[in-house]
Protein backbone atom coordinates (compact mmCIF):
# COMPACT_ATOMS: atom_id res chain seq x y z
CA UNK A 1 0.00 0.00 0.00
CA UNK A 2 1.14 3.52 -0.77
CA UNK A 3 1.88 5.64 2.29
CA UNK A 4 0.65 9.07 1.20
CA UNK A 5 -2.64 9.99 -0.51
CA UNK A 6 -0.73 11.86 -3.21
CA UNK A 7 1.07 8.63 -4.09
CA UNK A 8 -2.20 6.78 -4.58
CA UNK A 9 -3.60 9.65 -6.67
CA UNK A 10 -0.54 9.60 -8.90
CA UNK A 11 -0.57 5.84 -9.22
CA UNK A 12 -4.26 5.37 -10.00
CA UNK A 13 -4.63 3.06 -12.96
CA UNK A 14 -4.74 5.24 -16.09
CA UNK A 15 -7.43 4.57 -18.65
CA UNK A 16 -6.62 2.88 -21.94
CA UNK A 17 -6.75 6.24 -23.71
CA UNK A 18 -4.38 7.83 -21.18
CA UNK A 19 -1.92 4.95 -21.48
CA UNK A 20 -2.10 5.10 -25.27
CA UNK A 21 -1.58 8.89 -25.31
CA UNK A 22 1.41 8.62 -22.96
CA UNK A 23 2.97 5.79 -24.99
CA UNK A 24 2.49 7.55 -28.32
CA UNK A 25 3.79 10.85 -26.92
CA UNK A 26 6.81 9.05 -25.50
CA UNK A 27 7.54 7.41 -28.86
CA UNK A 28 6.99 10.59 -30.89
CA UNK A 29 9.32 12.52 -28.63
CA UNK A 30 12.24 10.16 -29.17
CA UNK A 31 15.30 10.14 -31.39
CA UNK A 32 14.25 6.72 -32.62
CA UNK A 33 11.04 8.17 -34.06
CA UNK A 34 12.89 11.06 -35.70
CA UNK A 35 15.44 8.75 -37.27
CA UNK A 36 12.81 6.29 -38.52
CA UNK A 37 10.65 9.07 -39.93
CA UNK A 38 13.61 10.80 -41.60
CA UNK A 39 14.77 7.51 -43.10
CA UNK A 40 11.28 6.64 -44.35
CA UNK A 41 10.85 10.09 -45.89
CA UNK A 42 14.27 9.93 -47.56
CA UNK A 43 13.51 6.46 -48.96
CA UNK A 44 10.10 7.63 -50.19
CA UNK A 45 11.60 10.60 -52.03
CA UNK A 46 14.56 8.61 -53.37
CA UNK A 47 12.42 5.73 -54.64
CA UNK A 48 9.99 8.10 -56.32
CA UNK A 49 12.74 10.16 -57.94
CA UNK A 50 14.69 7.11 -59.16
CA UNK A 51 11.61 5.13 -60.29
CA UNK A 52 11.35 6.69 -63.71
CA UNK A 53 8.77 4.27 -65.10
CA UNK A 54 6.49 3.51 -62.16
CA UNK A 55 6.50 6.34 -59.61
CA UNK A 56 3.58 5.97 -57.18
CA UNK A 57 4.00 9.53 -55.82
CA UNK A 58 5.74 11.76 -58.35
CA UNK A 59 7.24 15.12 -57.46
CA UNK A 60 5.87 17.29 -55.64
CA UNK A 61 5.01 14.22 -53.51
CA UNK A 62 1.35 14.97 -52.82
CA UNK A 63 0.74 11.57 -51.21
CA UNK A 64 3.69 12.06 -48.83
CA UNK A 65 2.32 15.49 -47.93
CA UNK A 66 -1.10 13.94 -47.26
CA UNK A 67 0.45 11.29 -44.99
CA UNK A 68 2.32 13.95 -43.02
CA UNK A 69 -0.89 16.00 -42.68
CA UNK A 70 -2.78 13.00 -41.32
CA UNK A 71 0.07 12.27 -38.93
CA UNK A 72 0.08 15.89 -37.71
CA UNK A 73 -3.70 15.85 -37.29
CA UNK A 74 -3.41 12.99 -34.81
CA UNK A 75 -0.08 13.89 -33.23
CA UNK A 76 -1.19 17.29 -31.94
CA UNK A 77 -4.19 16.09 -29.91
CA UNK A 78 -2.29 13.06 -28.59
CA UNK A 79 0.53 15.28 -27.36
CA UNK A 80 -2.01 17.62 -25.74
CA UNK A 81 -3.70 14.69 -23.98
CA UNK A 82 -0.38 13.53 -22.61
CA UNK A 83 0.57 17.09 -21.65
CA UNK A 84 -2.73 17.58 -19.80
CA UNK A 85 -2.11 14.38 -17.86
CA UNK A 86 1.38 15.58 -16.93
CA UNK A 87 -0.08 18.94 -15.85
CA UNK A 88 -2.62 17.12 -13.68
CA UNK A 89 0.19 15.15 -12.02
CA UNK A 90 2.09 18.41 -11.48
CA UNK A 91 -0.97 20.04 -9.87
CA UNK A 92 -1.41 17.09 -7.52
CA UNK A 93 2.27 17.28 -6.53
CA UNK A 94 2.05 21.07 -6.05
CA UNK A 95 -0.98 20.66 -3.79
CA UNK A 96 0.85 17.99 -1.81
CA UNK A 97 3.93 20.20 -1.53
CA UNK A 98 1.77 23.10 -0.35
CA UNK A 99 0.16 20.93 2.35
CA UNK A 100 3.55 19.61 3.43
CA UNK A 101 4.99 23.11 3.59
CA UNK A 102 2.00 24.35 5.60
CA UNK A 103 2.48 21.53 8.13
CA UNK A 104 6.21 22.25 8.30
CA UNK A 105 5.46 25.94 8.84
CA UNK A 106 3.12 25.15 11.73
CA UNK A 107 5.72 22.85 13.23
CA UNK A 108 8.45 25.50 12.93
CA UNK A 109 6.19 28.13 14.49
CA UNK A 110 5.52 25.75 17.37
CA UNK A 111 9.25 25.11 17.83
CA UNK A 112 10.02 28.83 17.75
CA UNK A 113 7.30 29.53 20.32
CA UNK A 114 8.59 26.73 22.53
CA UNK A 115 12.14 28.06 22.21
CA UNK A 116 10.96 31.53 23.19
CA UNK A 117 9.04 30.15 26.21
CA UNK A 118 12.09 28.15 27.29
CA UNK A 119 14.33 31.21 26.99
CA UNK A 120 11.88 33.31 28.98
CA UNK A 121 11.63 30.58 31.62
CA UNK A 122 15.43 30.39 31.80
CA UNK A 123 15.60 34.15 32.31
CA UNK A 124 12.92 34.00 35.01
CA UNK A 125 14.76 31.19 36.81
CA UNK A 126 18.05 33.05 36.56
CA UNK A 127 16.49 36.22 37.98
CA UNK A 128 14.75 34.24 40.73
CA UNK A 129 18.04 32.64 41.74
CA UNK A 130 19.70 36.05 41.52
CA UNK A 131 22.17 34.82 38.92
CA UNK A 132 23.98 37.43 36.89
CA UNK A 133 21.90 37.88 33.79
CA UNK A 134 23.78 40.67 32.11
CA UNK A 135 23.88 39.04 28.69
CA UNK A 136 20.77 36.93 29.13
CA UNK A 137 18.35 39.86 28.91
CA UNK A 138 19.91 40.93 25.63
CA UNK A 139 19.91 37.32 24.42
CA UNK A 140 16.19 37.04 25.21
CA UNK A 141 15.44 40.26 23.35
CA UNK A 142 17.53 39.10 20.38
CA UNK A 143 15.74 35.78 20.38
CA UNK A 144 12.32 37.46 20.44
CA UNK A 145 13.37 39.64 17.50
CA UNK A 146 14.56 36.60 15.56
CA UNK A 147 11.32 34.75 16.29
CA UNK A 148 9.37 37.77 15.04
CA UNK A 149 11.53 37.90 11.88
CA UNK A 150 10.89 34.22 11.18
CA UNK A 151 7.16 34.67 11.74
CA UNK A 152 7.13 37.68 9.38
CA UNK A 153 8.97 35.65 6.73
CA UNK A 154 6.50 32.80 7.13
CA UNK A 155 3.61 35.22 6.60
CA UNK A 156 5.31 36.48 3.42
CA UNK A 157 5.77 32.90 2.20
CA UNK A 158 2.10 32.16 2.94
CA UNK A 159 1.07 35.23 0.94
CA UNK A 160 3.23 34.20 -2.02
CA UNK A 161 1.94 30.62 -1.93
CA UNK A 162 -1.65 31.82 -1.71
CA UNK A 163 -1.11 34.16 -4.67
CA UNK A 164 0.44 31.32 -6.69
CA UNK A 165 -2.47 29.04 -5.80
CA UNK A 166 -4.93 31.72 -6.94
CA UNK A 167 -2.99 32.17 -10.19
CA UNK A 168 -3.00 28.42 -10.79
CA UNK A 169 -6.72 28.22 -10.05
CA UNK A 170 -7.41 31.13 -12.41
CA UNK A 171 -5.25 29.59 -15.13
CA UNK A 172 -7.00 26.28 -14.66
CA UNK A 173 -10.34 28.04 -15.01
CA UNK A 174 -9.16 29.63 -18.28
CA UNK A 175 -8.42 26.22 -19.77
Amino acid sequence: PLKYPVSSQLHDEPTLGERLADTVAHQIGSWRFLIIQSTAMSLWVALNVVAVLKSWDPYPFVLLNLLFSVQAAYTGPVLLLSSNRAAQRDRIMAEHDFETNARAEQFIQGLMSELLRNSQATLAIAKHLDIQVEGLDQHGADLEAKVQDVQDQLVEVEDVLAAEAQKDAAAEGDL
